[in-house]
């Protein structure tokens, strides 16, 4: 919501600069006409902007007050009036990702998905706990072309809609015992290389030898692979007493349709 209030902001004060020039042009220019010309346009474009604001302020509005009956829910909207790149915004917890105190609400959310997600492995090691999850959905700029032909066959210059989207960007799933843990993610891949792919290991050792310019603190002992046109990942501390076999072994049960 500021991101779309500082885009509003950022594009009114362009156009008052932008009728601010027309006007000194119009007031050095010994030609009338070309003064009427500078007027005229001067004040098309605050008509313009004046439209702008009242038609996304209420669109705003109106989407903010239906979220608050229902925040699980998602909108999306398109405004004509934005620059090239920035005319569809999304209000949902989602777009940013949404995290989860409580497995059995991570768990009805994933229900309602059409793909594949992480879930708790059948041998998940004893003395753990699930600890939080998270979600981040689509990006609201994927709604982008679909939104602008549906405006445009409506005749709106600002449109939203409720979107009940069924893919995700990313899951993470957090298990806890004392200072060790284990987080199991899945995330999107390009269709080129949505292959299956076997599982892939690195140490805690091997990514320090192969990257020692990095942070220790984003080390980790990982594996990873493909799976049902999805990639998943297995991560563990540097101290923690699991190994490969143990990571391949949670990665079997893990992946639930």
């Amino acid at each position: 919501m500021n991101a779309v209030s500082k885009i509003a902001i950022t594009a009114l004060s362009s156009i008052l600069l932008l009728g601010s020039s027309m006007n000194l042009m119009a007031e050095a220019a010994p030609s009338s006409s070309l003064s009427d010309i500078g007027l005229k346009t001067s004040a098309t474009k605050t008509q313009s902007e004046g439209e702008k604001e009242r038609l996304e302020k209420e669109e705003i509005a109106r989407i903010t007050a239906l979220l608050e009956k229902n925040p699980d829910d998602t909108y999306v909207t398109y405004s004509s009036f934005q620059p090239k790149g920035q005319e569809v915004w999304g209000y949902s917890d989602y777009w940013m990702g949404k995290g989860y105190d409580k497995y059995e609400d991570y768990l009805k959310k994933a229900a309602s998905l059409k793909e594949s997600t992480p879930q708790q492995p059948d041998s998940l090691p004893e003395g753990y706990a699930f600890a939080k999850a998270y979600i981040e959905g689509p990006y609201g700029s994927e709604y982008k072309a679909e939104m602008k032909a549906e405006a445009e066959k409506l005749g709106k210059k600002v449109y939203s809609k409720k979107v009940n989207w069924t893919c995700t960007n990313l899951i993470q799933l957090t298990y806890t015992n004392g200072e060790n843990y284990i987080e199991l993610y899945s995330g999107r891949i390009q269709e080129k290389n949505m292959k299956e792919k076997e599982y892939t290991y690195k140490s805690y050792k091997d990514m320090k030898q192969q990257y020692p310019q990095l942070d220790d603190k984003i080390m980790v002992n990982r594996l990873s692979w493909n799976e049902n046109g999805k990639s998943f990942s297995i991560q563990t501390n540097p101290g923690n007493p699991l190994m490969k076999e143990d990571l391949i072994k949670l990665a079997k049960t893990m992946v639930k349709k």
